[in-house]
């Protein structure tokens, strides 16, 4: 098991973040497996951020990948 807290709530973010980023994804018209790759790689690119700018980074994406 690592010492890292984060990886210890890693699926737990994830599901947070997916949560949040649901309403976007369906207007978008992004499919859950678009979504949590978006949400996987913007955590893992944004470790040290907060929950917010982690959001804000995701929904620039998802609105980039819907283009």
């Amino acid at each position: 098991m690592s010492d890292d807290p984060e990886a210890t709530h890693y699926p737990a973010t994830i599901q947070h973040m997916m949560w949040r980023l649901d309403g976007l994804a369906r207007g978008l018209g992004l499919d859950e497996a678009v979504t949590r790759q978006i949400a996987e790689q913007v955590i893992a690119d944004m470790p040290m951020r907060t929950d917010d700018e982690r959001l804000m980074e995701a929904r620039a994406r998802m609105t980039a990948a819907s283009a």
